[in-house]
């Protein structure tokens, strides 16, 4: 009986510190947006952050919008003085850690939209993991500006 009043606050705290690790070990993506463009545009780019509140190294795979034909990882990067994009197969996100997508650098072109998506629109998306994870999320449609489409202005 002394055993068990030694060791049962033990195994109480153990099992709740590994409850508590659980609850906090996830992917998340927030502040999911695509810049509005003009109602005859064939691509449009998607931005983000995507948080690894886990502790191994993850792998963004694939990504779906229910509006766009397809979706594709890219990043831009700059050669010789010229920006230009390279497409990604994975996006490598660190363990506890967040890849920011945005303006510039990574981000997610979009291919063929079923129709123009004006500023305040949404659309629904899920985006799949290495590790057999899949996040459903919505694309908010933001007033775009010129440095948003500055660097995807030959496609």
């Amino acid at each position: 009986m002394k055993l068990l009043a030694r060791t049962l606050p033990l195994i109480i705290v153990t099992t709740l510190s590994s409850h508590f690790a659980i609850a906090d070990d996830k992917l998340e993506i927030d502040d999911a947006w695509i810049a509005e463009a003009p109602p005859v545009s064939k691509v449009m780019a998607a931005y983000m952050e995507i948080e690894n509140e886990t502790r191994q190294d993850r792998q963004a795979t694939s990504m779906q919008c229910k509006e766009f034909e397809r979706a594709e990882f890219h990043r831009t990067v700059d050669k010789d003085g010229m920006a230009r994009m390279e497409h990604q197969q994975v996006l490598n996100i660190p363990a506890n850690s967040e890849l920011e997508l945005e303006p510039g650098g990574y981000h997610i072109m979009l291919f063929n939209p079923a129709r123009p998506l004006k500023a305040g629109d949404k659309t629904d998306c899920s985006m799949k993991f290495d590790d057999g994870t899949t996040i459903n999320f919505d694309l908010e449609i933001r007033k775009s500006s010129v440095e948003d489409h500055s660097h995807h202005h030959h496609h």
